[in-house]
């Protein structure tokens, strides 16, 4: 699957106006708000190929993320939408909650984040331009409860044979790209698939929060919806992986 990022992105950009606007957290709460529920996930960071050439960081920026939503389950779709058209959300919050990158640890291992959000059912949106529609995860939020993803690991989903190989940068090809400008070639693009594990000791944990109050997530898979992150679309396991329905209780991949 070969697509314009420039396209992708831009599409993708429609989310926004529908976002919910949960509140992440830049430091642990002295206590837990026993009205809302709480998001925690780590995300580990990824080396910069170039790190060597001078000034260059030591890991790439996170310039994308998980995306969620609240899910109608009797429905089967985002909640307002779609097939859950007729249960909006009360006044004018929306369903979906995009990436915000703003960390509440951030060292040279990974990033942890904690949201702040209403408890309802939540479904594993996508990941940056990827939409999970074709099959994704939900799980449940509680009020008074923060609920651990654990951590994420993103790949690029590209078919068998169609990933691009590494290719040196000489001098020709980068005077070039900066000639050729907005009008150079577009690089071909792939979905994204995600995969969870719990969290261990030498992962990120926030401090602050006791621990009886964190809760491993207990995935459900095979949820569904419509594509509203106007980008690419794809099963959350890959789209080559088989179609699942199934429960697991630790924050890794929903097994049958």
């Amino acid at each position: 699957m070969k697509i314009d990022l420039r396209h992708a992105l831009l599409a993708s950009a429609l989310l926004y106006p529908a976002a919910a606007h949960a509140v992440a957290l830049k430091t642990a709460p002295a206590t837990l708000n026993p009205a809302k529920a709480y998001i925690l996930v780590e995300y580990k960071r990824v080396p910069n190929p170039f790190a060597a050439t001078p000034l260059a960081p030591k890991y790439l920026p996170q310039m994308g993320g998980l995306s969620l939503a609240r899910y109608d389950v009797d429905f089967g779709d985002v909640r307002g939408l779609g097939k859950a058209a007729s249960r909006p959300l009360p006044g004018k919050r929306g369903p979906i909650e995009a990436f915000q990158n703003r960390p509440i640890l951030k060292t040279d291992a990974g990033l942890l984040f904690l949201h702040e959000v209403e408890p309802d059912t939540y479904v594993v949106l996508g990941w940056a331009n990827t939409s999970f529609s074709l099959g994704s995860y939900r799980f449940e939020a509680k009020a008074g409860t923060v609920t651990d993803l654990g951590v994420v690991i993103p790949a690029t989903d590209w078919p068998e044979g169609e990933a691009p190989q590494p290719q040196k940068l000489t001098a020709g090809k980068l005077l070039g790209a900066v000639v050729a400008g907005p009008f150079a070639k577009a690089p071909p693009i792939a979905p994204a698939r995600l995969s969870f594990r719990p969290r261990s000791d030498a992962d990120l944990t926030p401090s602050g929060i006791p621990a009886d109050r964190i809760t491993r997530v207990s995935f459900e898979s095979g949820a569904t919806f419509g594509n509203y992150l106007s980008g690419l679309v794809a099963r959350i396991e890959g789209v080559n992986a088989p179609a699942t329905s199934s429960t697991t209780e630790a924050p890794a991949e929903a097994r049958p």
